[in-house]
């Protein structure tokens, strides 16, 4: 049997589209459902966890196919942090401990779009932070265990995440991609990747987007109204709870972007700079795994 496959990621590369697009009309793999991947192996306690006992569910079902998993809260959150790392850590181990042989998949971004991309989904949850604030340039709390549930860039330091998988499952099953890449040109990327994980090319495949990046006026909004009311996320501030408030508010954000053409949301200057140099050092790092002048063409900071 082919070696099973872990696409693990990263949030905002098209995971989603690979979920509902790509791997749900593949007929010769078992995809796992993603309430399963949550119920039965991601939020299970560290205490009641057992590989075996989830190897004993999964081998009835999935029989002789290929067996696929593809969510990226395996890495964890956007609008929250899972930790320093020790949730993705965890992950990981739990996947090595049920699929030992698997090919791994790991799409990455550059920083500055993918940053923005995490903070539109983070105002579209709920929240109410300024991007200073949500990235953690300006700390929330003196104390650092107060904030270790915030949402933590060190998330997107990929080269150390890599390096880790590579420990694990050894550096021919670990495969990086680029979701630029993917963005350029679907059709001949999804034709490659196929290629290389051995997959069948699957028929009348749709390349719409799924997720799009909210406009800066539709997020501004959204943040504003986000003061009255809980949303989806614990980590914000907030007036009061209007019920039935965020339900509406989300529904007309949708529709200022689906009606107008207003320019995308994007970080100010001096927030990018920070981009730039924080994620300098670890991605020099990525060129172990991918060519560095793919990264500069693909603008991540260098």
């Amino acid at each position: 049997m082919t070696a099973s496959i872990l696409h693990i990621g990263y949030p905002k590369t098209a995971t989603k589209w690979f979920q509902e697009e790509f791997y749900s009309k593949l007929t010769d793999i078992y995809f796992l459902k993603r309430t399963d991947v949550f119920n039965r192996f991601v939020f299970t306690d560290v205490f009641s966890f057992s590989p075996d006992q989830f190897k004993g569910w999964l081998a009835p079902d999935s029989g002789s196919k290929r067996v696929v998993i593809c969510d990226e809260i395996l890495v964890g959150g956007l609008d929250i942090g899972f930790g320093n790392g020790e949730f993705a850590k965890l992950m990981s181990e739990r996947l090595h401990k049920v699929l030992p042989d698997s090919q791994v998949i790991v799409f990455i971004r550059n920083q500055h779009t993918a940053l923005e991309s995490a903070y539109s989904h983070y105002i579209m949850a709920g929240g109410t932070y300024s991007p200073s604030r949500f990235l953690g340039i300006k700390p929330m709390f003196n104390k650092p265990f107060m904030a270790y549930h915030l949402f933590n860039p060190k998330l997107f330091d990929y080269s150390k995440l890599i390096e880790h998988y590579i420990a694990l499952f050894g550096k021919d099953k670990v495969h990086v991609f680029l979701y630029e890449d993917f963005a350029e040109n679907p059709e001949r990327f999804t034709a490659h990747f196929c290629s290389r994980l051995q997959l069948e090319f699957p028929e009348n495949l749709s390349y719409k987007r799924v997720n799009m990046r909210y406009s800066w006026l539709a997020l501004q909004k959204q943040r504003f109204l986000n003061r009255f009311t809980l949303g989806n996320t614990p980590y914000k501030q907030y007036f009061l709870n209007i019920p039935c408030l965020y339900r509406y508010s989300r529904l007309i954000t949708l529709a200022i972007d689906r009606h107008f053409s207003f320019p995308r949301f994007k970080f100010d200057r001096e927030v990018h700079k920070w981009i730039e140099s924080r994620f300098r050092e670890s991605n020099q790092s990525l060129s172990q795994w991918v060519d560095s002048k793919r990264l500069r063409h693909w603008g991540y900071p260098l």
